[in-house]
């Protein structure tokens, strides 16, 4: 599957020139990190109504800690012990993050981090076991 990244939150290479071209041509499964219901709204016609296959596409986002509400990323959550908080921020942005037309997120997190040196610890909620269970 082909998921470009392209338009408003770039994490790395972003230069997908011709993106509707591509979709058009049954080129693109889903797009990562196109935020806005308007743009999502326009890409997915593309895809269903001026593709081949008129398959629907994914779009996906790091939800990691909010949407539109910011919440302190997952690992400050965590300190908290608060499992209410937490599952509360995580509804909230699921909310939002659903309500653009985003149907695949990165989150939670639910790694185990045994490495500081990982740069994506904070994404998680620690070394503990128990506590990324719950």
């Amino acid at each position: 599957m082909n998921l470009p990244s392209e338009g408003d939150i770039i994490t790395g290479l972003g230069n997908n020139s011709n993106i509707a071209a591509k979709i058009r041509k049954g080129q693109v499964g889903g797009m990562f990190n196109i935020k806005g219901v308007d743009k999502i709204k326009d890409i997915q016609r593309i895809a269903v109504e001026e593709s081949r296959m008129k398959i629907p596409m994914l779009f996906g986002m790091d939800v990691i800690h909010g949407y539109e509400t910011v919440f302190p990323i997952p690992l400050g959550l965590a300190c908290t012990w608060d499992m209410e908080a937490i599952e509360k921020s995580a509804k909230i942005g699921a909310i939002e993050a659903s309500a653009d037309g985003i149907n695949w997120t990165f989150s939670p997190m639910v790694d185990i981090a045994r490495d500081p040196r990982w740069g994506r610890v904070s994404e998680g909620s620690g070394e503990d076991p128990y506590l990324g269970g719950q």
